[in-house]
């Protein structure tokens, strides 16, 4: 088993999370469609660090990273 990969998504229906194992192809595979489809949603993505704190902004998936949080763009209005 590989390192096991998790990204939270914050949103208007909570928290929904994709976890995948980074030597399964077909999870990796789902896991780097969901981390692109936020993107592309403009979600600024975070690396977590150990201690639970956002580390660094991704804007490439990293299938050995161990938790991301996907942030919705703030609209004000």
């Amino acid at each position: 088993m590989g390192m096991m990969g998790e990204l939270s998504v914050l949103n208007e229906t909570g928290d929904t999370k994709t976890i995948w194992d980074s030597d399964n192809e077909d999870e990796v595979t789902v896991a780097r469609a969901a981390f692109d489809s936020f993107r592309t949603k403009g979600y600024a993505i975070y690396k977590v660090g150990k201690n639970g704190e956002r580390s660094t902004v991704m804007h490439t998936f990293d299938p050995n990273a161990e938790k991301m949080i996907a942030v919705p763009a703030i609209v004000a209005g």
